[in-house]
């Protein structure tokens, strides 16, 4: 019996570990637009916002750009997170155009040492955690739609 709870607490914890970390694919559907024109506005938008544009390929349809989530004051935030986004603009069988996001989290971490007054970037990767997508997602369909 008591290897049987052992069993179901760990399968549960499991459960509860892998659905935190599961999102569906990250992606923004524009309705009767070609592919040309939701690129060069979704460019637009970010041009005009805080989102930097690292890079745009009209062609391919991509365009990466990152925003700096810090938002305190001086000395008063330890860790600053970097958000790089992957957008591909692809044609969406007759519905319009399809925007996939991915995310990749960098992290700038500032000692709170006195004799080591050093910053640290921390790559995490690609992330699968909704609360960086939903930003985004939120302030391309408030523009595009």
């Amino acid at each position: 019996m008591k290897k049987l709870k052992s069993l179901l607490f760990i399968l549960f914890i499991g459960i509860g570990i892998s659905s935190g970390q599961t999102i569906k694919n990250q992606f923004i559907d524009v309705p009767s637009t070609n592919r040309e024109t939701t690129f060069e506005n979704v460019l637009q938008l970010f041009l005009s916002s805080d989102y930097f544009v690292l890079s745009a390929d009209k062609d391919s349809g991509l365009i990466k750009c990152k925003i700096v989530n810090d938002d305190s004051k001086v000395f008063t935030k330890l860790k600053v997170d970097i958000l790089e986004y992957n957008l591909l603009i692809r044609e969406n069988q007759d519905k319009g155009t399809r925007i996939y996001i991915q995310a990749n989290l960098r992290q700038k971490i500032r000692s709170v040492s006195v004799n080591n007054d050093g910053v640290y970037n921390d790559d995490a990767g690609v992330t699968k955690k909704p609360k960086y997508y939903e930003p985004l997602i939120t302030f391309l369909k408030s523009n595009l739609n």
